[in-house]
């Protein structure tokens, strides 16, 4: 009986779950490194603003999309004229 314990698995443990993404610990309120953070945040928020975090496939794959629409149109307009 003792060893059926000893082989018993935690509930909540799950091998196949993915791994946290790290936590970014925010300085604490008032000091100089909180200043410095929330500066450099409003300044990627204006740099940034209307865009979203997108990664160079997505831009790549929307580039392309546009370019077949283009080209797309553009053949539409010849054969109607």
């Amino acid at each position: 009986m003792h060893g059926a314990l000893a082989c018993r698995t935690v509930a909540n443990h799950k091998k196949t779950s993915k791994p946290r993404k790290p936590q970014h610990h925010l300085p604490k309120v008032g000091t100089p490194a909180d200043d410095a953070y929330r500066m450099r945040r409003s300044r990627q928020d204006v740099v940034d603003f209307g865009l979203g975090r997108r990664s160079r496939g997505t831009n790549v794959v929307i580039g392309a999309i546009a370019l077949v629409l283009l080209v797309v149109v553009l053949l539409a307009f010849i054969a109607i004229t």
